[in-house]
């Protein structure tokens, strides 16, 4: 990318040498991916001074007048290691480094809309064995997407979901989460004092379902029908600014500007909403479930309860279980712990039969899930679906074991629902590289581990023992 942009091969290796040398140095020291969620490990509030201390060689007070800050209050940094590699960095390396490694991110972040060997490049650069590369134009319509982010939003929650399908889905979340408060005290694995906390979190956690009733401001920018690279510059300025506008002011626990990372897109959760993804925020103690995700598989307003709770209930549920074991947020969403040691070693064992679990399966090949790195994404399946199914048996009372006239019962129709939404075709290649990096296991395990776990299904479907769907008593997990 470096000789696309004009380097010689010459001075491109050099560049591209130190780059990924720096890159190295600051991965050595980044947090890891279990650390990057927990506050005990992210969050140190820290003075302006006392940064400036930590980290002498780069220019604070600079760039926190840039950013709006008010010097009496304090910054947080996420990691003092990383921080003190970055002021390393700053202080040693060649300033013909520093300004390859700045170069460098530049070309990347912008790649989607440079020239088209550039943006060939960074695809090139960035894809997953055997992967294809999308078509430019899907590029350029993700791009348009976040550039465009909260008007898009609007006119798409507004016109094409609408407040029925909004209402109806809250009605689920609402039942959902409630049924989770209700089982709340039965979890005699933790104290009576944190199970207490843990139904007061549940009901009083906030449900942000589809899109918001007052809007964040549209970006104002100027866009051109011929200069796409211009108009992306822009927007990312403007959301830039947004987000330093935020610097100082109160946090509002109905606010839809937290920020979320679905797939290719982080960005403000209302300005993402055409992409289907939930999402927890701890620290208000709420849940966001985007105005895409209200659609088929995953909603369907006109389909029945049961399918509906199969589908959406149990999204809700998944992430509503990830706020569950956040133990260090309590219901206002503040940094308070709520559990003991001994919570902690209950969970921890609790824990142990889900990895074990995992990890048993075979991904492909002869290369086993990482149980240990699902771990959350599998519990929060497990228990999620768990509950979003005596939510709905709650509703349906009786009549959820009744055969209708396709042949399934409301209980069948569940369970077909929540399947359908992870059916999808995985090239073994993808399913490599996921098991490699990502925290959620293939889709085929998000259904039939946390389903071969539940009694309900296997009485469903009349699962005679020993069949692999219907696990023995003694080999089952539970968690919430």
């Amino acid at each position: 990318m470096f000789e696309l942009s004009g380097a010689s091969a010459a001075q491109a290796q050099r560049d591209a040498g130190a780059v990924f040398a720096l890159e190295r140095t600051l991965a050595a020291v980044a947090p890891s991916y279990e650390d990057i969620d927990d506050p005990l490990q992210t969050e140190h509030p820290t003075t302006p001074a006392a940064l400036a201390a930590a980290a002498p060689h780069l220019a604070w007070p600079e760039f926190l007048a840039m950013a709006g800050h008010r010097g009496d209050r304090p910054v947080n940094v996420t990691s003092l290691a990383y921080l003190a590699a970055a002021d390393q960095i700053a202080a040693s390396a060649p300033i013909e480094d520093l300004r390859a490694y700045l170069r460098w991110h530049l070309l990347f972040a912008l790649a989607p809309g440079l020239p088209a060997p550039l943006a060939d490049e960074r695809s090139r650069f960035r894809a997953q064995g055997g992967a294809q590369r999308a078509a430019r134009s899907d590029e350029c319509q993700l791009e348009t997407v976040k550039a465009m982010g909260v008007e898009l939003s609007h006119q798409f929650s507004i016109r094409v979901i609408g407040p029925r399908a909004r209402d109806l889905a809250t009605a689920v979340a609402d039942r959902v989460r409630l049924e989770l408060a209700s089982a709340a005290p039965a979890l005699t694995w933790l104290s009576p004092a944190a199970r207490e906390a843990t139904e007061a979190k549940l009901r009083a956690q906030a449900l942000k379902i589809g899109y918001p009733e007052t809007w964040p401001a549209t970006g104002r920018f100027a866009l051109r029908g011929d200069a796409f690279l211009d108009n992306m510059l822009a927007a990312r300025e403007f959301e830039e600014r947004r987000s330093w506008q935020r610097v100082g002011t109160e946090r509002r626990r109905d606010s839809w500007e937290n920020m979320v990372y679905p797939n290719a897109a982080p960005g403000m959760a209302a300005a993402r909403l055409t992409i289907a993804n939930g999402f927890p925020d701890p620290y208000t103690n709420s849940i966001v479930i985007t105005a895409a995700a209200l659609r088929p598989p995953a909603f369907d307003a006109d389909a029945p309860p049961e399918v509906r709770y199969g589908g959406f209930g149990a999204l809700i549920a998944h992430e509503i279980i990830h706020t569950l074991y956040l133990h260090q947020f309590d219901a206002r969403g503040d940094l308070h712990e709520i559990w003991t040691p001994a919570d902690l070693a209950a969970y921890t064992a609790r824990r142990a039969c889900m990895v074990d679990q995992a990890s048993q399966y075979v991904a492909y090949g002869t290369t086993h899930l990482d149980g240990q790195r699902t771990y959350s994404e599998n519990e929060a399946d497990l228990s999620g679906s768990a509950h979003a199914y005596a939510a709905m048996a709650q509703e349906l009372g009786p009549r959820v074991s009744e055969r209708g006239a396709d042949g399934f019962t409301p209980a069948q129709r569940f369970f077909i629902a929540y399947a359908q939404r992870w059916c999808s075709a995985q090239r073994p290649e993808y399913v490599a590289e996921s098991v490699r990096s990502d925290g959620h296991a293939p889709a085929r395990f998000r259904v039939n581990g946390p389903l071969s776990n539940l009694p309900a299904f296997a009485e469903a479907f009349a699962c005679p023992a020993g069949a692999p769907m219907r696990r023995p008593a003694e080999a089952r997990c539970t968690v919430w």
